[in-house]
């Protein structure tokens, strides 16, 4: 063997982990042979010894209140980014339905939107010198009543969704009221 040589770089079964191996003479190895056991990695550890774990020091706790206060703000923003998008896309998708519908729209819409139009329409005229009530009672119920006119199958549905709300909102609120009444008869009694 010559002088001091590389070996080719193994693997050592991580893929990017690269070893060279030196080569010496001889004369030079057997001058400076140890044995496994002088290693400092196999000595054994002492028998006393004790693991105390690492305390922060007043940078890594700074570094730790920094980014546990910026962290909720961090996640805000995300929430509030994803919110944002979210309804920037929904309305960039109603719009193109919206336009692809308008464009090639049912031989029936027209009329349709028409007696919608004409029936609100109506019902500011008759309001208009009513109180604040009858200006937003009217019209909104006259359109109503285009729209029911117009599309019964859905306003029938609608009807039945809104009239189970409306019952179970009445409901919660006759419960809670039932409950504050009975409280208070249960500590008169007392």
């Amino acid at each position: 063997l010559s002088q001091v040589a590389k070996l080719a770089a193994l693997s050592s079964g991580l893929p990017f982990a690269c070893i060279t191996v030196y080569a010496a003479t001889e004369k030079e190895s057997k001058g400076q042979l140890m044995k496994p056991n002088q290693l400092p990695i196999y000595c054994p550890p002492p028998l006393k010894s004790k693991y105390v774990e690492e305390q922060p020091g007043l940078l890594q706790k700074q570094f730790s209140s920094v980014r546990q206060t910026t962290g909720r703000y961090i996640g805000w923003c995300k929430d509030a980014f994803v919110f944002v998008k979210n309804g920037i896309m929904d309305s960039i998708q109603f719009g193109k339905d919206a336009y692809v519908y308008l464009k090639n729209p049912p031989p029936e819409f027209l009329p349709k939107v028409g007696v919608i139009t004409i029936s609100g329409l109506a019902g500011i005229v008759l309001a208009r010198k009513d109180s604040r009530f009858k200006k937003i009672a009217y019209p909104l119920g006259l359109t109503t009543l285009g729209v029911s006119v117009c599309y019964p199958a859905q306003s029938v549905v609608i009807a039945k969704v809104t009239g189970k709300k409306l019952f179970s909102a009445s409901h919660q609120t006759y419960e809670a009221v039932r409950s504050l009444w009975a409280k208070k008869e249960d500590v008169s009694k007392v």
